[in-house]
């Protein structure tokens, strides 16, 4: 058996098409929802996402999985990387910082390996990470990909200004800087395609997990055809088997040397003390034909009694915490709205996606900065990538039971800061219809990377 495996495709060359068949159906998988399409009923689609094709070809990202699956049969194949496989740059380092011991492992594997899905836990250093390996390969034509302006700006202020890398290029709906090293957002992606598209050899991702879900999005991970490194950059890797496999064959294999609960263990994150509060059923018989969107409106977005618990939790805080720092995240602009109504007196901002970078950080500062308590909410633009070590307390108020979503939210209030030991982390078990089970996972979730939860 023959594998030639190129930037983007692999493809399995062998005489035995019983073993192609089987290593094909490893690597098929059925699509959630497929039963409702035309295309399935019609029986024109068997409802599954083949990775491997009837003639073996396969995303590159999948190699280290596919290799692991034939040495289980004790099957070696001859590997031909066109173009040939290169030997890795040294790890360049900075002199005006030091790396922990798992980052400069992790920077090692990554680079020793050219590409792969860097999971690295909120908290942990990842724009370093990613900074040492621009360093590292400097010199080469890059492109860095972002899901929001804002890591944008974070990402280009920190590779400038703390790492003093030169040549950068930014591109977002905000204006366009050409650069060799291009930080560009994936929705103004179309901008560098000219310049970046056919000659970069070095494509990065930030929060990948947020590329697999869309057509566009992937499509752009899966672009730059002479991007021989490859790398992708989050703390939650998706466990659901196509939007894993989609993210894995576009960048690689995942990469991970320490976990959320050794970093806490090691003083490196915040240890979170879990509260999840037990609430009173409160739905009725017709409950049972409202749709997802009205039940979560219902006992969440407009619930008189679960926001008024929040409202009691937040005022005793700011009774007993000296500068306590409370973070809230919702799922709507309603919910947020409603809340910040209910804090009147209070130091209380909310966030919402609309406003400009420049205000969002004005709106962060005067949260850090007050003298007494204050309050933060937001809504998805606070669920990743905002850096602020001050929150001591942090509401989960919107539901939902997405692990990525439920585990990038809990990294807002992880990092170590001087005024805090530990951090207080409140969510609900909701009981109602769909809310119920929506709670036993974000329990399940938290559960699963080693922290306490605790019933009150």
């Amino acid at each position: 058996m023959k594998i030639i495996v190129g930037v983007q495709k692999a493809k399995i060359i062998t005489d035995n098409p019983k073993l192609l068949t089987a290593l094909q159906r490893l690597y098929t998988f059925k699509v959630p929802g497929a039963a409702y399409s035309t295309a399935y009923r019609s029986r024109g689609w068997d409802g599954t996402k083949k990775f491997i094709t009837n003639t073996g070809s396969f995303r590159s990202g999948l190699l280290i999985k596919v290799l692991s699956h034939l040495k289980k049969i004790q099957c070696t194949p001859e590997l031909d990387f066109i173009p040939s496989k290169k030997t890795p740059p040294p790890v360049s380092k900075f002199d005006s910082i030091t790396f922990y011991d798992y980052q400069e492992e992790l920077i090692k594997k990554a680079m020793l390996l050219g590409r792969g899905v860097i999971k690295s836990p909120t908290g942990s250093g990842k724009t370093l990470i990613l900074a040492a390996l621009v360093k590292s390969l400097e010199g080469r034509k890059m492109v860095i990909l972002f899901n929001s302006k804002q890591l944008l700006k974070q990402c280009y202020d920190f590779l400038k200004n703390i790492c003093k890398i030169d040549n950068l290029g930014i591109c977002s709906g905000e204006g366009y800087i050409y650069g060799e090293i291009m930080l560009s957002t994936v929705q103004s992606i179309a901008k560098i395609l000219d310049t970046h598209l056919n000659s970069a050899e070095v494509l990065m991702v930030d929060e990948c997990h947020e590329f697999c879900n869309g057509p566009k999005t992937l499509a752009a991970i899966e672009s730059f055809p002479k991007a021989i490194w490859r790398f992708g950059f989050t703390a939650t890797v998706p466990s659901e088997s196509i939007k894993r496999h989609n993210l894995e064959g576009a960048l690689g294999s995942v990469i991970q040397t320490v976990s959320t609960q050794e970093l806490v263990e090691k003083g490196k994150l915040t240890k979170p003390i879990i509260k999840i509060i037990r609430r009173e059923y409160e739905a009725d018989g017709e409950d049972e034909q409202l749709s997802y969107l009205d039940v979560y409106d219902k006992y969440i977005v407009f619930n008189k009694e679960r926001n008024e618990k929040i409202k009691e939790i937040v005022k005793e805080i700011l009774n007993g915490t000296k500068n306590a720092r409370i973070l809230i995240l919702t799922k709507s602009l309603d919910h947020g709205r409603a809340l910040d109504n209910s804090f009147a007196g209070l130091q209380s901002e909310f966030l919402e996606g609309a406003v400009s970078v420049g205000e969002r950080y004005q709106s962060i500062s005067r949260f850090r900065n007050h003298g007494e308590g204050s309050i933060l909410i937001g809504t998805r633009i606070l669920q990743t990538g905002i850096n602020i070590e001050e929150i001591t307390h942090f509401i989960n108020a919107r539901g939902m039971k997405s692990e990525i979503a439920t585990i990038q939210a809990l990294g807002r209030a992880l990092r170590v800061s001087d005024n805090k030991d530990e951090v207080y982390v409140y969510d609900f078990m909701d009981k109602e219809k769909y809310l119920s089970q929506h709670s036993r996972e974000r329990i399940k979730h938290y559960k699963k990377e080693g922290h306490e939860v605790i019933m009150v």
